[in-house]
């Protein structure tokens, strides 16, 4: 049984999670007749709109793909009140309460089963129709593994490709092709956030991080499906994780930071006076900003003491090292993008010896949630746009950030 992950994942966090408004229904024209144990409502009449879909999508883009034809799920689908305690149970599981807060694929029979009762109502509720789209694409990705022979390996690559499988999908509804799937670009952001949501625990392995995971949903978005089979874990090196936050005070010191961007820009040929630091200047506002005359950069620390409660010290490392990226750029005589910004950040946090897959979490969780990480740059980006400038910069350091 292949899963999203949610079981390792409570759904206090989902609740916890920030939300954004739910876009408009979706075309709810498809009878869930066919899916088993259906109650035939809103959320089921969803989810069946969602797997005629994605099965469209394969029967167009599996034989280019893979060279033979697209086959139907075998075993069907089945919808699961987990709230019935003497209910049916589905495949691959000994009861209801199995697959309480997830969705999973069932290799044995082909078939995809979902938690009507305390996942998908959620999943619509904080992160809106696209999240649930992304979940079961997720699932029918794995569908796809199957046929095609690829369904042995390492548990984190096959997760990749599931999510990347999942990109390719959400990128084809993106584009209008759909019959009954409506997102747009703009709702791309709520896909991310269900994904990060779905993130392995910290200390544990089987979907992948944050990042991980952002990654191979964005290759999918962004590329062919074939260049799925080649999405594995990401390159960052990184040392066994633990849950431990530095104390505030400890990371507002930001002197790594500032002789990280000094390298960056003496190494371009320019001097480098690192920013004077304070609570405000004239200009910037929010929790971290910068002013160019004279060059400072301003924290605030309330503000930031909320950030590092409710994500984590890595969450605040991330603000303020993208004021820095805005102080290198200007010293370089750059006209700041937010791009740019964002690559440079990226780059400066795989640069920490120390940064765990908890940190890195922390970072794209800031990074997609807060456009104070682009702040100085021309024109506003979207989260999905930031994450993956972001990940230019992990990937490939600050020269690829000033190219």
């Amino acid at each position: 049984m292949r899963a999203f992950g949610l079981i390792a994942v409570t759904l206090g966090l989902i609740i916890s999670a920030c939300t954004s408004p739910a876009p408009p229904p979706q075309d709810a024209a498809v009878d869930p007749a066919f899916v088993h144990g259906t109650d035939r409502g809103e959320t089921d009449r969803l989810a069946a709109a969602v797997v005629t879909d994605v099965q469209a999508y394969w029967a167009q883009v599996y034989p280019r793909t893979f060279g033979t034809p697209w086959r139907a799920l075998d075993g069907g689908f089945f919808s699961v009140d987990t709230g019935d305690a003497v209910g049916t149970a589905p495949p691959c599981a000994s009861g209801p309460q199995e697959v309480e807060g997830n969705a999973y694929y069932c290799q044995a029979v082909d078939a995809i089963a979902w938690d009507r009762t305390a996942l998908l109502p959620v999943l619509r509720e904080h992160y809106g129709d696209t999240a649930v789209a992304v979940v079961l694409a997720h699932e029918i990705g794995h569908a796809v593994q199957q046929r095609a022979g690829l369904a042995e390996g390492e548990p984190l690559r096959l997760e990749a490709m599931a999510d990347c499988y999942a990109g390719s999908f959400l990128r084809w509804v993106s584009d209008g092709h759909s019959a009954h799937v409506r997102t747009s670009p703009d709702r791309l952001d709520d896909a991310l956030r269900a994904i990060t949501v779905f993130r392995d625990p910290v200390g544990t392995s089987g979907h992948g991080t944050a990042f991980d995971r952002v990654t191979a949903f964005q290759h999918g978005f962004t590329a062919d499906p074939r260049g799925c089979t080649e999405v594995g874990e990401n390159e960052v090196a990184r040392p066994v994780d633990d849950d431990a936050n530095l104390p505030l005070d400890s990371v507002l010191d930001t002197s790594a930071i500032a002789d990280y961007f000094g390298t960056v820009v003496t190494e371009q040929g320019r001097r480098w006076v690192p920013p004077a630091r304070a609570t405000r200047c004239p200009g910037a506002g929010g929790p971290v900003g910068f002013c160019p005359a004279p060059p400072t950069v301003t924290a605030a620390p309330e503000a930031l003491a909320r950030t590092h409660d409710d994500i984590g010290d890595q969450a605040v490392t991330t603000l303020l090292a993208s004021r820095y990226a805005l102080a290198a750029l200007t010293e370089l005589g750059r006209h700041p993008t937010g791009p740019a910004l964002s690559c440079l950040t990226g780059a400066y946090t795989a640069s920490q010896p120390d940064l765990s897959p908890g940190d890195l979490d922390e970072a794209v969780q800031v990074v997609l949630e807060s456009d104070a990480i682009s702040r100085g740059g021309s024109g506003p980006m979207s989260g999905s746009d930031r994450i993956a400038a972001f990940r230019d910069g992990v990937r490939s350091g600050p020269g690829a950030c000033l190219e």
